[in-house]
């Protein structure tokens, strides 16, 4: 079984963070897209699915009609029979009650919406279009249609955001009573509108609110499954633990990546010629990676170890001595046979991660 990512580039507008591959709604642009998705998605006719997840972007940007379109052409192509997962994410100015309805009569089971901040000034510094109340309005009518599984995402080291604003935000959150929440520093990524305008993190304060985070969360029975991801009740996000245990998946869609077939490959970034190379049989892969064993393992331990429930001893082999010194420095534990991070060594992860490739 797979997991299936379709990716839907479009919004009303680019938030002044984001380098995800994505572009203003048009009506007809994203008409002929979905023309695309639908003739992509026929090269895997009838494989079975275990979760889905429609990202972007902003897929709730859609009309209802062009949302239907998309429902089925993943009902028609693929067999989602044993579906444990169907995750879409929304942003709260694009969604409406009609929207909600459809979703959830399709057999969508769990929402992600983009929050990133409870406060609206920090919303305006990152270029959100909505505000809290707006967020909330949404929120409930989820909840009110029948979603019972909903994630939150926030940002943290937003400029200006001091350690007590980032404190009344997860207190906030917490409120809301959400199953799910993600959590992620800004980061400034080059071709960014902050990147541009040279806007900087202070790491030294995103490090301490990440701290933070973990003893509120936990205190609330969030169980911190992955380095940006908390859950109750075991609701974990199905789809990115497949990713993390290095499982193959499917990508739809521009700049969309697949892991199929021991086979990984990434389509055209530019959504336009991903449109016409789709349409007119030509290929559009422009990365293409055999995963031998070597690399395999190698990733293995690169995602795995973002999971508490860590990576098995085994894909360490020749590996070992730097694998003794990060235990010893109880940056990394040993056990039951499988190794993962101790929390305080999480937000410094990347650094140690880069030593196992």
């Amino acid at each position: 079984m797979f997991a299936l990512y379709v990716h839907i580039p479009f919004c009303r507008k680019k938030c002044f963070y984001c380098d995800f591959v994505s572009v203003a709604y048009t009506e007809e642009i994203a008409d002929k897209y979905l023309n695309a998705l639908e003739k992509e998605a026929a090269k895997y006719k009838n494989e079975t699915l275990e979760t889905v997840y429609i990202g972007g972007g902003t897929p709730s940007v859609l009309s209802v009609k062009q949302l239907k379109k998309l429902i089925s052409t993943i009902k028609d192509n693929f067999n989602i029979s044993n579906l444990r997962e169907w995750s879409f994410e929304a942003n709260p100015e694009s969604v409406t009650q009609e929207k909600l309805n459809l979703l959830f009569g399709s057999g969508i089971t769990r929402l992600s919406f983009g929050l990133q901040s409870v406060f609206d000034d920090k919303l305006k510094i990152l270029g959100r279009l909505h505000n809290y109340e707006d967020f909330k309005k949404v929120y409930f009518s989820a909840k009110e249609t029948g979603f019972d599984d909903i994630n939150i995402d926030l940002m943290f080291g937003i400029p200006g955001q001091s350690i007590n604003d980032w404190q009344n935000t997860l207190t906030e959150a917490l409120s809301l009573n959400p199953q799910h929440i993600s959590l992620y520093p800004l980061t400034i990524e080059e071709g960014t509108i902050f990147y541009k305008n040279n806007i900087s993190v202070n790491t030294d304060l995103q490090a301490e609110m990440y701290r933070l985070t973990c003893d509120m969360l936990r205190n609330n029975n969030f169980e911190h499954y992955e380095i940006s991801n908390w859950a109750k009740e075991q609701r974990y996000s199905r789809h990115n633990k497949l990713y993390w245990q290095n499982r193959e998946y499917i990508g739809l869609g521009t700049s969309s990546s697949s892991y199929y077939k021991r086979y990984r490959y990434k389509n055209e970034t530019d959504i336009l010629k991903y449109i016409e190379n789709i349409l007119n049989n030509k290929d559009t892969v422009i990365e293409r990676e055999f995963i031998d064993d070597e690399l395999y393992n190698k990733e293995t331990i690169m995602l795995g170890l973002r999971l508490s429930e860590g990576v098995d001893i085994k894909y360490f082999k020749n590996k070992e001595d730097i694998l003794e010194k990060y235990i010893k420095e109880k940056i990394l534990i040993l056990k039951n046979g499988k190794i993962s991070f101790s929390e305080k060594s999480l937000f410094i992860s990347n650094s140690i991660l880069s030593d196992f490739i």
